[in-house]
């Protein structure tokens, strides 16, 4: 009468030395040996490791020096997580900058992005300068598009300001400053956001 696993597994413990202990997994030769007296086990079956396993595709996480069971449980997660969390793919911060700044982002398909912008003047130039930002992307019809807001420089404010954009797949949006009505150097405070919306 064939054995069963469990059986295997005890029978080889004894042999082991492990009478009292938990049953090790069966060995190879074990196995051989058993499926040679018309006596074989399913072999069970252990997770595939995660190659390259250096870093997750979607949030670049770190699996070096890890398990394959933890490296797959790492893939797992940041594969649930990508699809529902945003991610900024492009960012700027200057804090009194005296020069025109520019940042840009390659849309990796055709979909919504958003722009989110933050701009402050202290008030302390002259006059009619102002600071000009210029939001330049493709839509999803291929029609260019420019978005323009201007911060004036000569007074105490701040501008605040979000676009959800449908992009065109492979085109890229780009955001940049640039001075107006006189101003050459003057301070101003940005921060902005390029985010691939999920």
């Amino acid at each position: 009468m064939p054995l069963s696993l469990a059986e295997l597994q005890k029978a080889q413990a004894e042999v082991d030395g492990f009478q009292q202990g938990p049953a090790p997994a069966l060995n190879n030769a074990n196995r051989s040996m058993q499926a040679a007296l018309g006596n074989s086990q399913a072999a069970s079956t252990t997770p595939v490791p995660y190659y390259p396993s250096k870093e997750t595709p979607n949030f670049a996480l770190s699996t070096r020096d890890m398990s394959s069971e933890l490296a797959n449980n790492f893939v797992s997660i940041d594969t649930l997580i990508a699809g529902s969390v945003l991610v900024i793919q492009s960012r700027m911060q200057f804090i009194n900058t005296a020069s025109p700044q520019s940042i840009s982002l390659t849309a990796s398909a055709t979909q919504m992005y958003a722009v989110s912008l933050f701009t402050q003047a202290a008030g302390t130039a002259a006059g009619g300068h102002a600071v000009v930002t210029t939001i330049n992307y493709t839509s999803a019809l291929g029609v260019a598009e420019s978005i323009t807001v201007s911060t004036p420089l000569d007074s105490a404010n701040v501008v605040m300001e979000t676009y959800p954009l449908m992009v065109l797949g492979g085109t890229t949006i780009t955001l940049s400053t640039s001075y107006a009505g006189g101003a050459t150097n003057d301070p101003y405070t940005i921060s902005a956001r390029l985010v691939q919306m999920p």
